[in-house]
C-alpha cells in the first residue's frame, strides 16, 4: 500500500469524503447557470434599449404642399 492509499485509507476511517467530483460538478452547473443568466441580461438590455429608442423617437409630421 503506497503512501496515497494509506490517506485516503485514513480519511475514511476518520469520515472524511473525497467530494472534489462533486464540487467539480458544483463548480461547473454554477458556471452554466451565470452563463444563461449573462445571456439573458444582455437579450433583455437589448430589447429594452431598442424598445425606448423606438418610443423616444420623435414622431415626424409631414406637411402637404398645398
Amino acid at each position: 500500500m503506497d503512501s496515497q492509499q494509506q490517506y485516503e485509507a485514513l480519511l475514511e476511517k476518520w469520515g472524511y469524503l473525497d467530494n472534489s467530483l462533486a464540487a467539480k460538478r458544483r463548480r461547473e452547473a454554477r458556471a452554466l447557470r451565470m452563463q444563461k443568466l449573462n445571456t439573458l441580461a444582455k437579450q433583455t438590455y437589448s430589447f429594452l434599449s431598442k424598445a425606448i429608442k423606438k418610443a423616444t423617437a420623435r414622431p415626424q409630421t409631414l406637411k402637404q404642399a398645398a
